[in-house]
């Protein structure tokens, strides 16, 4: 594999060579792939040159002694002022001017490459736009030109022949060399601001936004410049050897731009911030760019405040108070405030943020009212104990401080044992723990070994998060001190210098002891070693100043120990494993081992600066990358994500996995929780990246990416090999001296734990439901099905519909006039009768012409409306509309011409009514009321009498009407699951429905009606019950709906078989006449398709296990269906919901059409056991460099070069994955989330 894949591609080799000489030069294309005119060229070289030619007239003015240097400096700084903004307002007015004409694009992309310009003229429009592009900003022509005034006229008097020679002793050689090569280096510096950025190496943001880019090469003079002011109006004697060795390094600038070692402008900024906050002020790296501002503006404060304090014990208090309140999630704060604010008038329509943020629950997880008691509390402790420490330290025993110094390394000692004895491995995971559970599976012997180790978490969280940090403090107390602390400052005896570096590890003491515990434990063992052994007098045997030096020394070491590490490992593994092989390797090994002490070098600088060691396209050919800040990547963190339909499981598991997290650092089985740290989760085909982006008191902040599922062989390569690793480290017998079979490995296993999560398990369906009786069990268990989902269906939105009007009569919302109403539908209730009647209008219509419905509903009868009986059952949800009166047509033509109705008996008069009247009209007719009473033994002509009916075969009530208009059920309470009006007035054909009849499960309604709440109804809930049951007016509206519903199933299974079971499953019916109306009411719609899906698997269901005889184990099924399942299919919105709400059980059907086959996915909720490893943080830095200068330098995009083919050993395909986008393409990346570790 590795000897095949090119490096770098023909096309992108070509295109290097053109790119690559603008990197040196500073931005002139010189050499362009294809012919241009001379003049093209010329016109470059004259601007490279312009600063040259001017430079080399003032400065032989100056060396003359014609003008003196200062005025040669300013004359120049003008003169290139003058000449910068000159060249661009020309070229400005002239690119504006001939816009229209333009052919070549204005808009810079960093990814692209230049198209070939057909050039007319020396000055023409496309020339000028070609080697002079315009800014995007207006104001950044008087910035840049400002800029390269200052930066040419400070340069100018660095490089001046005088300056030099009075450096070098006026070393001749020296001069010129310098002063050539010094120039060389102002004119590509000052090339970027006249025209545009070169092509860097050291690329930071994807896109330039801003254009920052021109402004890194001359930033660096600038700063060396800078430095030769300070040189010259400070101390020459302090800092003439530090100035000679710059203006050495000056010349090699191009040398470090060239070879991106020099980070662009605003990284660097971020990075020596994040330094500063982090070395000199105790501070942690910082989860956003916001966040660190806001940290570093706080803590310079804390220390200019420590500083000018003028007694020692006010400098410890403010120090050790805002140590502990600076070290606390303040930034989590901050977050919650703002959401609050923004959710205040409106509703997130981020679900996933939301469910995040709610998803786990406990202390310190939000900040409320206990956490900022804790916070009080524990203020108080660490004010009490620092200021009567600090001002009684010349009081107390001189061997205090020693007793707490050894104390403080015992604590950490044993915090280093209890944490490794949770571990998988231990002793730097070369061994085997065998403390450690021998088994990775939920079981008895499991549970038992962790449950053992438990009591070793909970002390290390006693030590790490109070007993330590308080012992800590007490020690730093007594020993930052002065010699009347109350009165006398902390640097009273201290130089200048001294005291400045003396308050900075102040400050730093008293807040990494509560940032960084664990540490911070370790720097203060080390440096009490120091202070008892050492005898010196120096400044730097000053505690604070010493504990300083250590924690710089700690890091670096850290990072030195890793970068060697993943030096090593790629050296050895690019020819211990085959497929890494090239033809180059054994020559690039030869030059590693022979130049070792140049890679050790590049090693301890990359180290020294915290640079990421980069193996360029993952060779063993290292070179150090630029620093950049600890979250690596320049957008916000999980601002972006690849997202596809596997998602929705990350999302999922985040919350449940951040629960699990908090318990394994609290513990420390995942070891001490440093920001930097990579974690890999791995349960069954999933795999989860995290990265630690924040360390606090008690708190850390991750982000939690997703990986692709294992659909390329690199990404399988890779998570096979993680497979062997996990099973490697839990063998059938660990032996006497078990060892890591992976030494050498990126990855170490930390830690396992059971997390409920979704398993994916996806069966074939041959042989089931092709079964000649599948598709007949289908269709029986669907009208059970759909008796269940209507009556529940109903039931829910009658009760809810109850509990709204019992808040509206506690609320006394209702006017006068609908509380007069209310009175008279109770007083219609109370006298109902049995043996009463009621003659009502009815219309066999099409859902559309419901509101001619209404305008037919009867308003004559009102004063007989009392005498009536009423049934309620319509929909509170039900639109509402106002419609004027209208006389009514005095006959309405049923659907499908069956005359199942007689024509309406009672036509009310036409009249005009106000709005009032219409909205009492609209009440009347949702309550079904007005209608006239009729003498129950006397038939109106044009009516039909609803009880003038007869008995179906299977002697179900069957009347005459249909479900058009309010039936009058035999029992009061049945109103309570009557079916919606709108269902009743569906246009059903009477000769179609009639042939299903019998076969609508009556005693499996009756069992239903009995499974129902009715909670709702006053009196015995068993009488009412029997009372329901006993309805046949209720039984006939159901019989006539449900199966309605079926018939339209039923109409269309002539072909029948697995592919009809399927397209049904899917909602896939042929037309017919009944289907319209079905598909036009979505709801009865949804609840139709949701009952098939429950017969559907309902009848897998019974072919697997048995048939469900008994009506008890058919409620079993259902009741589980509707409670704990999601049954629909995978493209649905439902189903991602139901993945985020974490409902227990999901089923889809599948089918593959090239293979013919039918299949189904079950998604179960339940404890899996996830491995957790960590990862070579340096490994990942060094990849993530590597990919950023292959993409955005190299533009080396193939999806199959060498440096994205798999490698099991650092596992470089999934290492790629997880980097942001657009360089990385995980398909989840969360916010940052903060996890408690108390």
């Amino acid at each position: 594999m590795g000897t095949g894949i090119p490096l770098l591609n023909e096309y992108k080799q070509e295109f290097f060579a053109k790119r690559f000489p603008q990197t040196i030069l500073g931005g002139p294309k010189l050499r362009l792939g294809y012919d241009a005119p001379i003049y093209v060229y010329i016109n470059q070289v004259l601007l490279f040159i312009i600063p040259f030619i001017l430079g080399g007239v003032v400065t032989l003015l100056v060396e003359l002694n014609t003008i003196n240097d200062v005025t040669g400096v300013i004359l120049f700084g003008c003169l290139m002022l003058i000449v910068v903004i000159t060249i661009h307002i020309v070229t400005t007015i002239v690119q504006v001017k001939f816009t229209p004409d333009l052919p070549y694009p204005t808009k810079k992309n960093l990814l692209a490459e230049e198209d070939e310009i057909d050039f007319v003229s020396c000055c023409g429009v496309e020339t000028v736009e070609f080697v002079i592009p315009r800014k995007k900003f207006i104001a950044n022509i008087a910035i840049h030109a400002v800029i390269s005034g200052c930066m040419c006229s400070l340069a100018l008097w660095y490089l001046l022949p005088t300056t030099l020679n009075g450096l070098f002793s006026n070393n001749t050689g020296a001069t010129v060399v310098l002063f050539i090569f010094g120039w060389f280096t102002v004119l590509v510096a000052q090339y970027p601001l006249t025209v545009a950025a070169p092509p860097e190496p050291a690329t930071y943001r994807t896109m330039d936004r801003w254009e920052l880019s021109p402004l890194t090469r001359p930033f660096y003079v600038l700063m060396f410049s800078a430095f030769d002011l300070l040189y010259r109006y400070e101390s020459q004697s302090t800092f003439l050897t530090t100035n000679q060795a710059l203006h050495v390094l000056f010349v090699f600038l191009p040398v470090l731009w060239t070879c991106g070692f020099l980070p662009p402008v605003d990284c660097f900024f971020l990075w020596m911030g994040e330094q500063i906050h982090v070395y000199l002020l105790g501070g942690s790296p910082m989860a956003s760019d916001l966040r660190l501002g806001v940290l570093l503006t706080l803590s310079v404060c804390v220390y200019l405040g420590a500083y000018f304090l003028s007694q020692c014990l006010g400098t410890v208090l403010l120090s050790a108070l805002c140590g502990y309140l600076l070290s606390i999630d303040l930034g989590g704060l901050g977050n919650q405030i703002i959401l609050t604010c923004r959710n205040r008038n409106k509703v997130s329509d981020d679900q996933g943020a939301i469910a995040m943020e709610t998803g786990v629950k406990g202390f310190l997880w939000r900040w409320d009212i206990f956490q900022f008691l804790y916070h009080l509390l524990m203020l108080a402790l660490v004010g009490t104990s620092a200021g009567l420490l600090n001002l009684n330290s010349h009081t107390l025993s001189g061997d205090v401080w020693k007793i707490l110094g050894y104390v403080t390394i015992g604590l950490c000692v044993v915090e280093k044992i209890v944490r490794d004895i949770q571990n998988v491995y231990i002793f730097f995971g070369l061994l085997r723990n065998r403390l450690f559970p021998s088994s990775a599976r939920i079981s008895k012997p499991y549970l038992n070994r962790m449950r053992m180790l438990k009591p070793l978490g909970i002390v290390r969280r006693i030590i790490v998060n109070w007993v330590s940090p308080l012992t800590m403090l007490m020690y730093s107390s007594l020993l930052v001190t002065s010699s009347e602390p109350s009165s006398v400052s902390a640097t009273a005896t201290l130089s200048t210098v001294t005291a400045v570096w003396y308050i900075f590890g102040v400050v730093r003491v008293f807040r990494t002891i509560w940032q960084s515990t664990v540490n911070s434990l370790l720097e203060l063992s080390i440096a009490h070693i120091f202070l008892v052994n050492v005898t010196s007098t120096s400044d730097l045997m000053l505690f604070p100043i010493l504990s300083l030096l250590i924690g710089l020394c700690r890091d670096r070491a850290t990072q030195f120990l890793n970068k060697l590490y993943f030096c090593v490992t790629i050296l050895i593994t690019s020819w211990t494993d085959k497929k890494q092989r090239r033809g180059s390797t054994v020559a690039l090994i030869g030059v590693s081992v022979f130049l070792f002490p140049l890679v050790f070098s590049m090693v301890s600088l990359a180290s020294i600066l915290s640079a990421p060691l980069l193996p360029l396209f993952t060779l063993p050919l290292f070179v150090m990358g630029f620093p950049r800040p600890n979250k690596f990547w320049p957008e916000e963190v999980g601002a972006s994500a690849n997202v596809n339909p596997d998602t929705m499981f990350y999302k999922q598991l985040t919350p449940v996995l951040s629960g699990a997290l908090r318990t394994a650092f609290a513990d420390g089985r995942l070891g001490e929780a440093c920001v930097g740290n990579h974690y890999l989760v791995r349960y069954q085909d999933r795999l989860v990246w995290i990265m630690i982006l924040e360390r606090g008191s008690g708190y850390c902040s991750v982000n939690i990416k997703g990986l692709e599922l294992q659909e390329t062989s690199c990404h399988t390569a890779e998570a096979t090999r993680l497979d062997d690793i996990f099973e490697e480290a839990f063998p059938e017998d660990l032996g006497c001296f078990p060892l890591n079979h992976y030494p050498l490995h990126t990855l170490t296993l930390v830690d396992i734990e059971p997390i409920k999560t979704y398993s994916d398990a996806r069966n074939v369906l041959t042989g089931i439901i092709d079964q000649p009786g599948s598709f007949d069990v289908t269709m029986s268990s669907f009208i059970k099905s759909l008796v269940w989902v209507l009556l529940h269906h109903v039931n829910k939105l009658k009760l809810k519909e109850h509990s709204k009007k019992k808040e509206n009569v506690s609320k006394g919302t209702g006017s006068e006039n609908n509380n007069n109403i209310s009175g008279r539908i109770s007083k219609a209730s109370i006298h109902h009768n049995d043996k009463a009647v009621i003659a009502m209008e009815t219309y066999a219509g099409r859902p559309s012409s419901s509101k001619q419905n209404k305008m037919n509903s009867s308003w004559g009868s009102l004063g007989s409306f009392t005498d009536s009986i009423f049934s309620e059952d319509e929909f509170t949800d039900r639109k509402k509309t106002n419609t004027k009166k209208q006389e009514p047509k005095k006959s309405v033509s049923p659907a499908f011409g069956a005359p199942a109705f007689g024509a309406p008996a009672f036509q009310a008069p036409a009249k005009t009514t106000n709005k009032f009247d219409d909205d009492i009209d609209d009440l009347m007719n949702d309550f079904e009321l007005g209608l006239p009473v009729l003498d129950k033994n006397k038939r109106t002509a044009g009516t039909v009498s609803k009880f003038d009916s007869k008995k179906a075969n299977n002697g179900i009530f069957k009347p005459v009407t249909n479900l058009a208009g309010s039936p009058d059920f035999k029992c009061s309470h049945s109103v309570h699951v009557s079916l919606p009006q709108k269902w009743r007035e569906l246009p059903l054909e009477s000769s179609q429905v009639s042939r299903y009849l019998g076969k609508f499960p009556k005693e499996w309604f009756k069992y239903v009606l009995g499974t129902l709440d009715w909670s709702c109804v006053e009196g015995p809930v068993d009488q009412v019950k029997d009372q329901v049951a006993s309805d046949d007016v209720l039984i006939n509206c159901y019989s006539q709906l449900v199966m309605a519903c079926y018939s339209i199933f039923e109409a269309n299974s002539a072909m029948g078989g697995a592919n009809t079971l399927y397209k049904f499953y899917n909602g896939d019916l042929p037309w017919n006449a009944m289907l319209d109306w079905l598909s036009e009411d979505k709801v009865l719609y949804k609840l139709v398709l949701k009952a098939y899906r429950y017969g559907f698997k309902m009848m897998l269901d019974q072919t697997l296990m048995g048939e469900a005889t008994t009506p008890e184990e058919i409620q079993e099924y259902l009741t589980e269906f509707d409670s704990d399942w999601y049954i629909g299919l995978e493209k649905e919105e439902e189903w991602k919901s139901s993945v985020l709400n974490s409902v227990p059980n999901l089923f889809s059907l599948g089918h593959n059409k090239a293979q013919g086959t039918y299949s189904s996915r079950l998604l179960t909720l339940q404890e899996e056991m996830v491995y957790i490893g960590r990862l070579n943080s340096e490994a990942v830095k060094g990849q993530w460099a590597n990919l950023s200068l292959e993409l955005l330098y190299f533009t080396n995009d193939d999806e199959e070069r060498y440096s994205i083919q798999a490698h099991p050993t650092i596992l470089r395909n999934l290492t790629v994955q997880a980097a942001d986008p657009p360089l990385g393409y995980p398909i989840f990346s969360s916010q940052p989330i903060t996890i408690p570790t108390v």
